[in-house]
């Protein structure tokens, strides 16, 4: 009996001990994970290797903490949903000091700018999903969806703090919230233009013989003849919105301000069907057959109203003007308008000096351009492609990337280092609250997005008494023709 009262002693006293060195060893690991977690591993990283810009696999260090073999690196790509950053990266780099944990915050609750959620509570965090989730010993965290957003936090700063970029960059609220692929998709729109198209002749002018100055703005080179910034809204419609406003701006001028109006860019995005997309893109020379085929209307008589309510997100609308006649009731039935039809379009030169030529002597051109990620950011300056959003992973199709600007002219704007840097000035279609109250300077001469790669202009086609003192004489016109209508 006493033999057998020892040995349930001695089991009893085992399972004690082996129950308080489980709550002992879950105790160490809670207390070793919480350091992982609230504060950076001992030991200089990016502080002793150096911080890198854009994508370089070779700016790392050891991290010992998590094995002898294991990398954590020191360049801007490492910031992604799948941070592989080194613990010191944000100070260093991006100098953004840890926050210090609240004395009286929960380890059980998740935390986000600075307010704590319970497990299970799902947040909306830029434009993924975010869940509070028990992760081990009760501490919780928050676990997100990994897409890609249109609008980064830390690239935005890294372009503010750097100067030679020579642009400042804004989350630009339009965006913030939308994954970077809907914003390719929806806010661009102009299709990449097609090899037979690419082939088209580029005409050359005199510009050799021009006097071309150092500035040159078409608003006030022909005031109140340039037409304003549109805002194309949700729908990828950039290819009519500089097709109508080109033609609007080429009406203005080579009237001489007689025929002074805005033509409809929904016009030609609800009724240029043969070969377009509507809301999901289209080609610029299909625009332009549409205008030299069977005219447009003006804006007042058929509004824009695509992509401007969410209604009619992404929706080009029924035509309400279809075939070649003026219609007999506008969409906007206050109002009356007439067919207005261009020239074909011609290709301007793509040399720096012809698309200055063709600016000054005609007015405004439109410029097809390849759109990358950091041009969503931009607020002011002079743009050029910063490399540090990785854009090597450009979305596949046509459609995708591809946008259009009208260039109204150029400048030369002085960097804060010293350097000089020339710029095309170009109105954009994403509304005034974009940019440089609608408008974005691009680096100009070394064929920044492209834009110097294809360029178009038309002639309106307008009554050669209207053109009288213009200066040209290869106006494009055309006689109205009254119809008997029964």
């Amino acid at each position: 009996m006493k033999e057998a009262h020892q040995e349930r002693r001695d089991k009893a006293i085992t399972a004690k001990m082996n129950k308080i060195t489980k709550s002992t060893l879950k105790i160490v690991c809670g207390f070793l994970l919480l350091c992982l977690l609230l504060t950076p591993a001992l030991g200089n990283y990016c502080a002793t290797r150096g911080c890198c810009l854009g994508r370089d696999d070779d700016c790392n260090s050891i991290f010992p903490l998590q094995g002898p073999e294991t990398l954590c690196y020191c360049d801007l790509f490492c910031n992604r949903t799948n941070s592989d950053c080194c613990p010191d990266y944000f100070e260093v780099c991006l100098g953004i000091k840890p926050r210090p944990l609240p004395q009286d915050q929960s380890l059980s609750k998740c935390c986000h700018n600075d307010v704590d959620y319970d497990v299970g509570t799902t947040l909306r965090v830029n434009c993924n999903t975010c869940t509070c989730r028990e992760v081990l010993y009760g501490f919780a965290t928050f676990q997100c969806t990994q897409i890609k957003c249109l609008v980064r936090e830390e690239i935005i700063e890294v372009i503010n703090e750097n100067k030679d970029y020579g642009w400042e960059a804004d989350e630009n609220s339009m965006f913030l919230g939308m994954p970077r692929e809907l914003g390719f998709r929806h806010r661009l729109g102009t299709m990449k233009p097609r090899p037979e198209v690419m082939a088209m002749s580029e005409i050359q002018s005199d510009a050799a013989t021009m006097d071309i100055p150092k500035h040159f703005d078409a608003r006030e080179h022909w005031p109140g003849l340039i037409g304003d910034v549109q805002d194309q809204g949700d729908c990828a419609s950039s290819w009519a919105v500089t097709t109508s406003g080109v033609a609007s701006d080429r009406f203005s001028i080579q009237s001489n301000g007689t025929m002074n109006m805005t033509l409809s860019t929904q016009h030609i995005l609800s009724c240029n069907n043969k070969g377009q997309q509507g809301c999901y893109g289209g080609h610029l020379d299909r625009a332009w057959w549409f205008l030299r085929k069977r005219g447009i209307v003006t804006k007042q008589c058929y509004p824009y109203k695509s992509g401007m309510s969410l209604e009619m997100s992404m929706k080009k609308g029924n035509c309400y003007v279809p075939g070649k006649l003026p219609p007999l009731i506008c969409p906007d039935p206050v109002t009356v308008s007439e067919r207005y039809k261009t020239s074909p379009p011609y290709r301007v030169a793509r040399y720096p000096r012809e698309i200055q030529a063709e600016i000054m002597k005609n007015g405004p051109v439109q410029a097809a351009i390849h759109v990358k990620s950091d041009f969503f950011l931009y607020k002011s300056g002079v743009y050029k492609y910063t490399g540090l959003t990785n854009d090597t992973d450009n979305l596949a199709g046509d459609s995708v990337g591809w946008h259009s600007l009208r260039i109204l002219g150029w400048g030369v704007d002085k960097l804060e280092n010293g350097q000089s840097r020339k710029y095309w000035l170009c109105a954009n279609s994403w509304g005034k609250e974009w940019g440089e109250d609608g408008l974005v300077r691009i680096a100009r001469g070394d064929n920044e997005c492209e834009i110097e790669s294809f360029v178009v202009a038309v002639w309106a086609k307008v009554d050669p008494g209207m053109m009288n003192g213009n200066g040209h004489s290869n106006g494009y016109y055309f006689r109205k023709r009254r119809r008997r209508r029964r």
